[in-house]
């Protein structure tokens, strides 16, 4: 696993970068697969409730580095209320996204004996 995205220290620090969120998404979603491999078949087994925990940590570690996030206990509440809004809305948007519905469809429901996943 690589990420291939680069930029210089002025673009890193300047402003939000939609792009290098892209490549954030993309590498914590290649780790996860990665480490969700099943050793005894050709199968990929994402433990919900692991993934879970591991990206609320990983995000907490994050947020603890921000001072704005960090500076009184009401900024962290509002940092976690903002982020408890936009998690609803990207599940939601998740729920009813074709790709994602397919692929559990396919992955999860199936009783195509030896599945598809």
């Amino acid at each position: 696993m690589s990420i291939r995205h680069s930029a210089t220290f002025a673009r890193a620090t300047l402003e939000y970068d939609a792009e290098h969120e892209r490549a954030l998404l993309e590498a914590i979603t290649e780790a996860i697969f990665e480490a969700s491999r099943v050793s005894d078949c050709n199968a990929v087994v994402i433990r919900t409730g692991e993934a879970t925990q591991a990206l609320l940590t990983a995000l907490a570690c994050i947020l603890a580095m921000s001072p704005s996030a960090t500076g009184s206990p009401a900024a962290i509440r509002k940092t976690v209320d903002e982020l408890g809004k936009r998690l609803r809305r990207r599940f939601a948007s998740a729920e009813q996204s074709a790709d994602l519905k397919d692929f559990v469809r396919r992955s999860f429901w199936n009783t195509d004996e030896g599945g598809n996943a």
